[in-house]
């Protein structure tokens, strides 16, 4: 027995035993993901189709893939315009190694899930400078269920990758507050968020901005207000390349994404997807295949306050109470007791309030690891039981979270994943009704139909004109015509997206550059003057704007660079 305990106490002392412990955790979590065939996992299999799609557009020589052509009929679709391009460019890099986009996926949502637990290990250690501690919260942060839903049901792999970057963001937001170097963290978790998932970058700064608050007396230093507008102005910077263009999408067009009705953002809409108190305690999935149990680990640790409370630590006081209230913000949001009806349309942009259960998971681990060592060591006075409080804490965590995957282990024949990639990489078009299509106009959703009855060509909407010729390549389209009417209008056969280049020869004349503007069907169209011949050259070529928002992006990453080097050798 002694022996046993000699080994116990051994291992959790060891220098590297919250990486360890860490590993070992995504290893019991993620062991199952390996037999599951991702073609049936809700949004994973977009996502497969997102590497696909955007690795036969880098191989095509195009850089930062946009629109890629395949898709909706041949008429062209923004599939990496919306969307985070970090939950793509790693996943090509990984399907370009192992050869299948299911596999690639896999790795990297291991790689998240690992990250994650670092990052939350890194910040907890920071604030209270007990590996102990970071271990538990970490443990408990990587494991909760919701995230475990993320992962296995619902294939959010944009929302589970933004789990690396919250800690950091409150590490950088941290520091700043406290005066402690190494406040660029902030920068690099609003870059990550950002380029991971819009939705979580929101909120994640609606609790930021919380955050900030509760430490209002810690805020009177003009320093403290330099380096936030610092961090986030390297970040903007840095994002420029996704950020600008988006933008520019928003101010220039009506995209579903943005349309409240379409993706069921209103307060109703909300309202209808928050929950019951009695669904945190129960093991049963509720709507979209979500877990909502808060878990039994998480249940235990955050109870152990109730008892331990006045035994914490001074220096943790302060944000243990913050972190204890914000916790208890994201649970009520989640529920219909908060007034999702009274919000601003603005706040629905979550789409789902069980969401909120997220950043539950990352306010509440920080508890769970004060409660968990606060207890062992203040109120458990053999140390030979401390050490083994806290071992069995580390292994009950372990425990139920292997259990809550368990049901997903499903060996078989995964066939299906290497099937999906030929089928894809062979077709020449991806249909309409196929994928998801919340990245299409708001004209052109309400005229699905249209789109997979179009034939790709140009359309003379009105006017009078004769088309003797059409060559489309790809994004390259060529277009004679004959005995042309004044204000003729023609509706080109790519879905409207901002960047196409239009240039009209009249007569065998200069070309000179034509506007484009939406159709009523949501597809790319202009104006010719009156004309014998006119030749139409179409070419997707990016805005301006957005060409430059490449430059000031590589800007950013220099600026950040010097800014980490004058962060870490020049302060205090």
């Amino acid at each position: 027995m002694k022996n046993i305990y000699l080994t116990m106490q051994k291992i959790l002392k060891s220098k590297y035993i919250g990486y360890i412990l860490i590993f070992i955790l995504t290893v019991v979590i993620m062991a199952p993901m390996f037999t599951v065939d991702l073609t049936q996992n809700n949004d994973a299999k977009i996502h497969l189709a997102r590497i696909l799609s955007i690795d036969s557009v880098i191989k095509e020589g195009v850089f930062p893939p946009i629109i890629d052509i395949d898709y909706m009929n041949g008429f062209g679709y923004a599939l990496n315009l919306f969307y985070g391009p970090l939950t793509t460019y790693i996943p090509i890099i990984l399907f370009n190694i192992f050869g299948t986009t299911g596999l690639a996926l896999k790795i990297f949502t291991c790689i998240t899930v690992f990250l994650s637990g670092i990052t939350m290990y890194k910040f907890v250690f920071n604030v209270t400078e007990r590996k102990s501690i970071a271990t538990i919260s970490a443990l408990i942060y990587i494991s909760a269920p919701y995230k475990l839903s993320n992962i296995y049901a619902r294939g959010a792999v944009g929302e589970y990758t933004a789990f690396i970057f919250i800690p950091l963001v409150f590490d950088g937001i941290y520091n700043i507050v406290n005066n402690k170097k190494k406040d660029f963290w902030l920068c690099i978790g609003i870059v990550g968020l950002v380029l991971s998932h819009t939705i979580t970058t929101i909120y994640t700064a609606l609790f930021a901005i919380l955050f900030l608050i509760l430490n209002i007396e810690k805020l009177k230093k003009l320093e403290i207000f330099k380096k936030l507008i610092i961090n986030v102005a390297i970040a903007f910077l840095i994002c420029c390349f996704y950020a600008i263009p988006l933008l520019e999408h928003t101010f220039g067009g009506d995209y579903v994404i943005y349309n409240s009705d379409y993706m069921y953002t209103n307060g109703t809409d909300v309202y209808g997807t928050a929950i019951g108190f009695n669904d945190f305690f129960s093991n049963e999935f509720g709507n979209q295949d979500v877990r909502f149990s808060l878990g039994i680990a998480t249940i235990f640790l955050t109870l152990l306050g109730i008892v331990c409370f006045k035994k914490i630590k001074k220096e943790y006081k302060s944000i243990y109470l913050i972190f204890a209230f914000l916790a208890f913000m994201a649970l009520w949001m989640t529920t219909k007791y908060f007034p999702w009806f009274s919000m601003p349309n603005f706040f629905g942009v979550i789409q789902f309030a069980w969401r909120n259960l997220g950043f539950f998971a990352f306010f509440i681990a920080l508890i769970c690891g004060i409660n968990a060592v606060t207890f062992a060591e203040q109120l458990i006075k053999n140390e030979t039981m401390k050490d083994t409080f806290l071992f069995a804490v580390v292994i009950t965590i372990c425990t139920f979270a292997g259990l809550g995957v368990m049901r997903n282990w499903n060996i078989g024949d995964l066939k299906n994943e290497a099937e999906f990639d030929k089928y894809n990489l062979a077709i020449d078009r991806v249909y309409v009704y196929s994928i998801n299509r919340e990245y299409l106009p708001t004209n052109a959703y309400a005229n699905l139909d249209y789109i997979d009855n179009r034939e790709d060509k140009t359309y003379i909407l009105n006017g009078n004109a004769t088309i003797t010729q059409e060559e489309k390549n790809g994004l390259e389209d060529t277009i004679l015509l004959e005995n042309i009417k004044e204000n003729t209008k023609l509706e080109l056969p790519y879905i409207f997206y901002l960047g196409y280049d239009v240039q009209v020869s009249y007569n065998n004349g200069e070309y000179e550059k034509v506007d484009t503007f939406e159709s009523e069907n949501g597809f790319l169209t202009i104006k010719l003057n009156s004309s014998d011949l006119a030749t139409v050259k179409v070419e997707y070529k990016r805005t301006v704007i957005e060409k430059i928002s490449y430059i000031v992006s590589v800007i950013g990453v220099i600026i950040l660079f010097i800014y980490i080097k004058f962060s870490i050798e020049d302060r205090p």
